[in-house]
């Protein structure tokens, strides 16, 4: 599992960085060519509007400036200067007013014209005073800021210029400025946008978006506030080339702004459209490559996962005959039908495999030869001390066939009976170093007698102890006969500090001892011999040994109450 993480991981990160990297890039150079495209699109529109403004204002102040190119206007006859005017306000409807003032700058009797018939004392009192404001220190033409004309709701615009060298009069006009008007108000940026003029004061001189009356500030807009701070510091008269574009303001109140400047009126037209609105292609662009990214992702990491699983899944297989092997399980198979690197693993494996399950049945064989042989010389060392006495001849034996079937039903290990097996044979192996008079004597042992024969433990031990492979049974030869309580010999071992299987060698000692006739005593019945093993439980021998005993003999259909029916508890 772990390297089927590993796996995965090293092949989302192969193919994550490069699609991350290319879908950064992508993003970000569509970005900054979109964020491009929309501010040059914005700097064209107000380009496009400059002309208009400019066509909007140029065609009208064109015609009255006309008048200064009449030969000799202010010698005529005032009916020919009458003529004159009103052939300006037929030829132009956007001109409203005509006046001509003198060189000292009184208006002339007579040369005063208007559009229309019904104009306002009111009316005509502003457009006077409008017309005067700019003659003061006038040198060529001048525009005034942009007023809304009373009672026809209407902006308008005063012109003045000097007619003659040296000057012998004036000419002021108002013109009407509801085409612009609605020109601008007409003109939308996208959905949300719009467009607007402005005078260099940062007041409102027509435009569209309702952002203010005529007339009122605008300053605090963030493209004006820029605007003004370049005019910050030049002269009014000055004529002004500037451009600009980007974007203004920030958070829902930024915008995608371009602004350039009328020279003439000293105006700037300005366009203005929210940043959300203007980069929705951007936005649009971000989702649609984020998306891509997104499935190819995806893909990514169903390949990887499909590629690592493949890969990882015959290992498992590896991983499982390995084990196997390990456990001794020769010849065991995996099956990998891929015709590639690993399916000649496989092959290889199984080869191995096969070739160990030859060897371990060589082995076993040898084994069983040599086991076999050890078997058969520890059986013939036992003869030879059973062959002493014929009273103990196949004691060993017994004691061997016992001690195993009790350590079987103490569920004990193959390796464990095996060597109760051999302890049991062994486990008188000592009495070939005591003399026969004293190992064959008919009569009770005297007690220097019953010392010496008290040292065949230790001698066994001593015998047997140069022998690797019966390492493991020297504790039974040498404390087969040492005593639950602890009053045994040779070492005086009590309890569970007796080894298991010197306990187990011991019960099935005194077992076969009491059912088996001897010079000092006659076979006892199970019964008998039961009995007494019972009452040595707890002082002689384990009590659990005794009862693994009485469930032996259970199994093999020997009533210890009552009848008894025949056993053979030799193998």
């Amino acid at each position: 599992m772990r390297l089927f993480k590993a796996i995965l991981l090293l092949m989302l990160v192969v193919s994550f960085v490069p699609t991350l990297m290319v879908g950064w890039l992508s993003v970000s150079h569509t970005r900054e060519l979109l964020v491009r495209d929309a501010q040059e699109l914005a700097q064209e529109r107000v380009k496009q509007l400059r002309l208009k403004a400019e066509v909007f204002l140029n065609e009208p102040t064109d015609t009255v400036l006309g008048l200064a190119r009449v030969p000799g206007f202010f010698g005529l006859p005032m009916e020919a200067q009458q003529t004159h005017l009103a052939s300006v306000l037929t030829q132009r409807r956007e001109v409203l007013a005509l006046t001509i003032f003198g060189p000292d700058r009184k208006r002339l009797p007579g040369l005063q014209a208007f559009s229309r018939h019904d104009v306002s004392p009111t009316a005509l009192a502003a457009h006077e005073e409008r017309a005067r404001a700019l003659l003061e220190g006038m040198e060529g033409l001048r525009y005034a800021d942009a007023v809304m004309e009373p009672g026809r709701g209407e902006p308008v615009l005063t012109l003045a210029f000097p007619v003659g060298e040296p000057v012998k009069g004036y000419v002021a006009a108002d013109l009407s400025l509801a085409g612009l008007r609605r020109m601008l108000e007409q003109e939308r940026v996208g959905s949300t946008g719009f467009a607007y003029l402005a005078d260099r004061h940062g007041h409102l001189v027509v435009g569209g978006g309702g952002v203010a009356g005529l007339g009122e500030d605008v300053s605090k807009r963030t493209p004006v506030a820029h605007l003004l701070k370049q005019l910050e510091g030049r002269p009014e008269a000055e004529p002004l080339e500037l451009f600009h574009v980007g974007n203004f303001g920030e958070g829902r109140d930024a915008v995608v702004a371009a602004y350039t400047v009328l020279p003439e009126a000293g105006w700037a037209i300005l366009s203005e459209q929210p940043v959300e609105h203007a980069y929705r292609q951007v936005e649009a662009m971000e989702r649609r490559i984020l998306l891509g990214l997104g499935a190819a992702i995806l893909v990514a990491v169903v390949l990887a996962a499909l590629f690592s699983r493949n890969l990882t899944r015959p290992l498992k297989g590896f991983i499982s005959g390995a084990l196997e092997l390990a456990r001794g399980k020769f010849g065991v198979e995996v099956n990998i039908p891929q015709k590639n690197e690993l399916g000649e693993l496989a092959q290889t494996f199984n080869y191995m495999s096969k070739q160990l399950l030859a060897y371990d049945m060589e082995n076993r064989g040898l084994y069983e030869s040599l086991e076999k042989g050890y078997l058969e010389t520890i059986v013939a060392l036992a003869n030879s001390i059973d062959s002493k006495d014929a009273y103990t001849r196949g004691h060993s034996q017994r004691v061997g066939d016992v001690a195993v079937q009790i350590g079987r039903e103490l569920s004990l290990t193959e390796r464990e009976l095996r060597q109760l097996q051999y302890g049991g044979i062994l486990h008188d192996i000592g009495k070939i170093g005591i003399v026969e008079s004293i190992l064959c004597k008919q009569s009770r042992l005297t007690d220097q007698e019953m010392a010496i024969m008290r040292e065949h433990p230790a001698i066994g031990d001593a015998i047997i102890g140069p022998v690797s492979f019966l390492g493991a049974v020297r504790a039974c030869v040498r404390h087969h006969h040492e005593r639950w309580d602890g009053t045994g010999y040779p070492d005086r071992l009590k309890g569970e500090d007796i080894p298991l299987l010197a306990r187990i060698v011991a019960c099935a000692d005194t077992f076969d001892a009491c059912t088996s006739t001897r010079p000092y005593q006659k076979a006892m019945p199970l019964e008998k011999a039961m009995e007494i093993l019972d009452n040595l439980s707890g002082a002689q021998l384990d009590p659990q040994v005794v009862l693994a005993l009485r469930r032996v003999l259970a199994q093999q259909g020997v009533r210890l109450e009552g009848h008894r029916l025949p056993v053979k508890l030799a193998s």
